[in-house]
């Protein structure tokens, strides 16, 4: 029942996502305002405090907005003369219509960028002084957020909510990029994707093993029930920002279970944006054409989980992620766990996904190396053996 609500409610929200920047090194922190216009004059509706790269974000429903910015030198969470500002337009109103169908991320804005510039006065008719005791220091999409694997955030229950309630993990934790460790211009960094149910701790293991003096685990933590397009597009907007900020040259991925399909659509969005520093994928027990099961439950199933939809074996998700081969500078491996069971509704499987699928001959034919692992779907990133090969990856000893 939460499900079908939320689901209804996903179809009327949007992401407004964007960079503020200012002429020089900012002095203090970053103040971003989101306002209504109720009853003839202009409201801040929310606000929320940039990250330290100037990146934004909010979560709305359909209506008109405006955004504007200010630098908070004195940190009084009020404009003040001599402090930077700025307008996304002049301002110009952010008109959000009514979706034409869920989860598509067509409507949704992500280049919300503007500039900061010297003022001695906030634009007038748009009140420029924010509650003390209201002001959200939170970020709805992280861009690098520094933090640990024990962070309560990637506890099990909240990962389970990102599959269950989407909009409700959204609206409590965002979706984004997570670091271990401040940006390293000298290390690899290395993007792990979990699939359904999943969350960075479920890489623990993999990162203990890692050599940290050459390689910077990166975490892409997202609600696992959303459209796999929107995943998968959220990050490529993301991963393309984070270059902008940081300029790396070199980016391996590594994903797990339907998080490989969510990396697959990632980096052929972001070739086709013209972005060439993808070098590395590893795919871990991928179901290459979905799921036959998924099908069952979107057609007899209460509400949907909007995931299932592009889980269907040959959907339009699938089929889309196979239009295009890899470039050949990158080197994709395709890794398997054939530990099953016997099981009246799957075929021969690792215990939750068919072989056929995991070993889908589109996958196949681009693979650089294919290697099975005697482990079940969910064990596989647990495994030695699997870690062992997968740091040989890593260094390129394979």
């Amino acid at each position: 029942m939460d499900l079908k609500k939320e689901v209804a409610e996903v179809e009327k929200t949007y992401s407004l996502a964007g960079r503020v920047t200012l002429p020089s090194p900012p002095r203090g922190s970053v103040i971003v305002l989101l306002y209504s216009r109720k009853e003839g004059k202009n409201e801040i509706i929310s606000y929320t405090i940039a990250a330290d790269t100037g990146h934004y974000s909010f979560f709305m429903p359909q209506g008109a907005y405006f955004l504007a910015a200010f630098e908070d030198l004195n940190f009084n969470l009020s404009h003040d003369k001599g402090e930077l500002a700025g307008y996304f337009g002049a301002p110009d109103s952010i008109m959000l219509q009514p979706k034409g169908r869920s989860a598509t991320g067509e409507n949704e804005f992500i280049n919300l960028d503007f500039r900061l510039k010297e003022t001695d006065r906030f634009l007038s008719g748009f009140p420029a002084t924010i509650d003390a005791q209201k002001i959200s220091q939170s970020v709805f999409v992280k861009f690098g957020q520094v933090t640990t694997l024990d962070d309560p955030i990637f506890g099990a229950e909240n990962a389970s909510t990102g599959y269950w309630k989407p909009l409700t993990f959204l609206r409590d934790f965002g979706i984004g990029v997570y670091f271990l460790e401040p940006y390293d211009p000298d290390k690899i960094p290395v993007l792990f994707v979990h699939g359904a149910v999943g969350n960075p701790a479920d890489w623990g293991k993999t990162v203990a093993r890692m050599d940290r003096t050459k390689f910077q685990p990166w975490f892409y933590y997202y609600p696992s029930g959303i459209r796999l397009d929107d995943s998968a597009s959220a990050l490529n907007e993301i991963i393309k920002r984070m270059h902008t900020a940081y300029g790396f040259n070199t980016l391996y991925v590594a994903a797990q279970s339907m998080g490989g399909l969510v990396a697959r659509s990632f980096i052929v969005r972001n070739y086709d944006d013209n972005q060439d520093y993808i070098k590395l994928f590893v795919s871990i027990s991928t179901p290459w054409n979905g799921h036959r099961l998924t099908a069952k439950g979107v057609e007899g199933a209460p509400a949907a989980i909007p995931s299932w939809h592009d889980m269907i074996p040959e959907s339009e998700f699938i089929q889309s992620i196979f239009r295009k081969d890899f470039p050949p500078e990158l080197k994709f491996y395709l890794l398997f766990s054939y530990r099953g069971n016997c099981d009246l509704f799957l075929n021969n499987n690792d215990g939750t996904v068919e072989l056929s699928s995991e070993l889908d001959y589109r996958a196949q034919a681009e693979a650089e190396q294919l290697f099975g692992f005697d482990e079940d779907h969910g064990s596989i990133v647990f495994s030695p053996k699997f870690i062992e090969y997968f740091i040989k990856i890593l260094n390129g000893k394979t």
